[in-house]
């Protein structure tokens, strides 16, 4: 019964339907196999999670291609709309055009990028589908009923479509491929411990003329990155042109929309295929060019002056702080006036301490324990414990005064960039002015900016050090610092690296976009099997000078050895007072020697007027009226001779 009402629709659908809807019934089919499809879709997107599909028509065929890709992929796609984060492009149209304008929509430079294209139509030997520019760095797979073909690798030149028989020959070669002997222009510059290569000679190599390195010298083919370059050389299987940065800068600067100047504008305009040389793997650069897997993380610092012994005049003072010295004074102030009221007062007190300055001078004379007369009665209790604190406090301050004057006192050390900026330094460095939104936080970028000044050679350079007020900008590479321009070993006698880093950067290759998978691989399988870090220590231990590890090493402080002798001007205060006192002894001597002639004159003079007798009355009331006066001067002169009456 079924079988009757079948013929029935069938036969109806040839009477009364349509030619086209007939031959679709029976061209549901794809003339692909599912499996076969499968393979394709597997080999051309490797690894894929999501697809970008673009659909060009309303062909039944067309819809049944895309519907069996949709059952067959299984993840996320996108039809007629680019989502950035898949890599996978499905292009599916029956004409060449279509498939043309949807190939300029994918973003092709990008050397991820993996397009499988389906031609629903015969495909002649002359299309514009085989035009290989079209797709510049991409992985490309093209089926229609015609065949199948696959491009040649990008890294291949030229890049052509070859005829394949076997899926598994769509695949694409990705990380450590054989790049068959192709030689790369590569770009890099003098920078140690990255690269010694600085011999070059001028060349003009595909129209571009520039400077290669020639040198055959084995010191200057020495460097972590050249050693790593070499490395990645032998097992990528290529040749290599290595040329010096043009223009004015090492690296370039973005502008606007381009790159100008440097290995990364060499890289932008695509006359060099490879670039290292201490590349930053920072936003700029990313923006334009392909960054390599970083290999290390280098430190910005600089090398300030060494702090230098303060010498002080009064060196002296400093065991004791003015707080303490005030203290002291105030003290023996209050105990001289204490004592001469008690002096005053109290007339077992002895006599002496009635005057203030004799009691000031005793007082300071027990506390530094050099008097101690027996005739203090009254005061022993209140003296001897006068005399025991000052006792103490000579001891303290002797030790003390013995262990600074023994050990060198430094200035304070330049370890931090608030340091840095209140010790007025500046700093420069030759070619062009850095970036400084790359090397310093927001909070320091406008005053490290000011004191910045261009070099132009060396002597200008080692003027400044000369100077002293100079500090030398460099980046730190395994604890070892490496400054940006050479500097001469002498010159870094008298300087030592900062504590706190100004930033922190990663360094890596730059590459073009065909190449940077297949550095990207052997970069990591160089830093998983410890090449770099072998290479980055063999290197710093053979080339780096004496004077570069001693800038690590501080010279101040607990790094002394043993004491250090006196010399004058330390104890200047002391020589001071040493000759203070000799001055004012010496005038007070003269004074007394004078005191002692003035003495002995009125003596004769009296004697004499006893021996000799008067002549008259009057000339004896002369001589007694004289007699008196003398006396009176020897009274309040207060004279220790005897004088007769």
């Amino acid at each position: 019964m079924w079988k009757c009402a079948m013929l029935v629709c069938l036969v109806s659908n040839f009477v009364g339907g349509d030619r086209n809807h007939v031959m679709t019934d029976f061209d549901r089919a794809s003339w692909l196999d599912d499996q076969d499809f499968k393979d394709m879709i597997d080999y051309s997107f490797e690894g894929s999670r999501c697809c970008n599909i673009f659909v060009e028509g309303l062909m039944e065929r067309v819809d049944v291609m895309f519907h069996q890709f949709i059952k067959l992929y299984g993840h996320d796609y996108t039809v007629n709309n680019i989502n950035r984060r898949c890599n996978a492009y499905l292009l599916l149209a029956e004409k060449p055009r279509s498939l043309i304008n949807a190939v300029k929509k994918v973003p092709t430079a990008i050397a991820l990028t993996e397009i499988l294209i389906i031609f629903n139509s015969e495909i002649e030997e002359n299309s514009l589908l085989f035009n290989a520019s079209f797709y510049k760095n991409a992985n490309v797979n093209l089926i229609s009923p015609t065949g199948r073909w696959s491009l040649s690798e990008m890294f291949l030149l030229p890049r052509v479509f070859k005829k394949v028989s076997r899926n598994s020959n769509m695949k694409h070669n990705k990380g450590i491929v054989d790049l068959e002997g192709r030689q790369l222009q590569v770009a890099t510059f003098y920078v140690p411990p990255m690269s010694y290569l600085s011999t070059s000679e001028n060349r003009t190599v595909n129209e571009v003329e520039g400077e290669f390195f020639s040198s055959n010298d084995t010191m200057e083919w020495d460097g972590v990155e050249v050693k790593l370059f070499v490395i990645m050389a032998k097992h990528l299987n290529f040749t290599w042109m290595i040329r010096k940065p043009n223009g004015g800068y090492r690296y370039g600067r973005a502008k606007n929309s381009t790159w100008q100047g440097g290995m990364i504008g060499q890289l932008f305009r695509k006359e060099v295929d490879l670039a290292f040389g201490g590349i930053w793997f920072t936003y700029d650069p990313y923006r334009y060019v392909n960054l390599s897997v970083p290999w290390y993380q280098v430190s910005i610092h600089f090398l300030v002056p060494r702090p230098h012994p303060i010498i002080n005049f009064w060196a002296l003072t400093t065991p004791i702080t003015l707080e303490v010295w005030i203290a002291v004074v105030v003290t023996i102030a209050m105990q001289s006036l204490n004592i001469w009221c008690k002096a005053r007062i109290n007339p077992k007190v002895p006599s002496r301490f009635k005057s203030f300055s004799n009691t000031l001078l005793e007082l300071i004379g027990r506390l530094l324990g050099s008097w101690a007369p027996r005739q203090t009665i009254g005061l022993r209790v209140q003296l001897h414990l006068w005399h025991f604190a000052g006792l103490l406090i000579v001891t303290a301050y002797s030790s003390s005064l013995a262990a600074r004057l023994t050990t060198p006192d430094y200035e304070q050390r330049i370890d931090t960039a608030d340091q840095f900026l209140e010790s007025n330094l500046t700093w420069g460095r030759e070619g062009p002015i850095p970036k400084f939104d790359d090397y310093f936080e927001e909070q320091y970028r406008e005053k490290m900016r000011e004191r910045f000044q261009t070099e132009k050679s060396p002597a200008q350079r080692q003027k400044k050090i000369d100077q002293g007020n100079y500090a030398i900008v460099g980046k730190i590479i395994r604890s070892m610092f490496f400054p940006e321009n050479e500097i001469r070993s002498s010159d870094l006698h008298n300087y030592r690296v900062m504590k706190e880093s100004f930033g922190k950067y990663y360094v890596c290759f730059a590459t073009q976009p065909w190449l940077v998978l297949s550095i990207d691989r052997m970069m990591t399988r160089l830093i998983e099997h410890g090449f770099a870090n072998y290479f980055l220590k063999d290197v710093i231990q053979r080339r780096t000078s004496i004077s570069l590890r001693e800038v690590r090493i501080e010279q101040d402080g607990d790094n002394v050895d043993g004491a250090v002798p006196l010399q004058l001007k330390p104890l200047g205060a002391g020589f001071i007072v040493l000759f203070l006192g000799h001055a004012i002894a010496t005038i007070i001597f003269y004074f007394e020697l004078r005191q002692n002639n003035d003495e002995k004159s009125i003596l004769r003079t009296i004697m004499d007027m006893k021996r000799v007798p008067c002549m008259s009355d009057q000339s004896c009331r002369l001589r007694r009226a004289r007699h008196q006066t003398l006396r009176k001067k020897r009274t309040t002169n207060q004279w220790n001779v005897l004088i007769p009456d």
